[in-house]
């Protein structure tokens, strides 16, 4: 199913923002019109070199005049063209949910990754309080995008993401949570000292180490 255009236009500054110091070479799997690449290069210098995977032929066309290289393709049929250890970092920003096996992806892509780089990954939490209140009503409501996104292959909750990850031998050193909720359910949240945190994360963004 298509995406509308501005799907592909987005800046991930949450992203940027935990992309680990001295990541020089980048692979961004699904990278849209390649805005967050070419922001991370804006940032970091000509040194970065950062290479992107599109499916859709619109975005990557556009991405090829931000990116330095851009493959289009199916990321889980695409038998990549670098050699071992290349990557200094891969990003998955809110592809894996997508993917028929997400599972085997990362453990093939690991080898990629260089001893001691990194991958980033943003992902939706399937456990977000709507889920249990839809869930409660016995209905799920498909959205255009976010944690119902209609697109979705798979679901993940934290353990999930910890389970995927421990598999293809990543350690995890840092997760952020973007919370999403009413004032009154944050407010309750922090009275009990992030108790609820986990049920209001809408979304993780993960950083794990090779």
């Amino acid at each position: 199913m298509k995406k509308k255009p501005e799907y592909y236009t987005a800046i991930r500054d949450d992203i940027i923002d935990v992309l680990p110091e001295g990541a020089l070479k980048i692979l961004e799997v699904g990278c849209g019109a390649g805005l967050t690449g070419r922001a991370i290069k804006e940032k970091r210098g000509s040194r970065v070199e950062v290479t992107g995977i599109e499916i859709m032929n619109d975005a990557a066309e556009q991405a090829k005049a931000n990116l330095d290289k851009v493959i289009v393709g199916n990321v889980e049929t695409l038998e990549l063209p670098f050699s071992k250890g290349y990557f200094d970092c891969i990003i998955y920003g809110d592809v894996l949910e997508h993917l028929i096996d997400p599972w085997s992806l990362i453990i093939r892509h690991r080898e990629f990754i260089k001893p001691g780089g990194h991958v980033v990954i943003s992902i939706p939490n399937v456990a977000h309080y709507r889920t249990i209140k839809m869930l409660w009503k016995k209905k799920w409501d498909y959205t255009d995008r976010g944690v119902f996104d209609k697109t979705h292959l798979r679901f993940f909750a934290l353990h999930n993401i910890e389970e995927l990850l421990k598999d293809a031998e990543l350690e995890i050193v840092n997760i952020r949570k973007k919370l999403a909720g009413s004032k009154s359910k944050k407010f309750i949240n922090k009275m009990l000292r992030g108790a609820l945190s986990d049920y209001l994360t809408e979304q993780y963004i993960v950083v794990a180490k090779r």
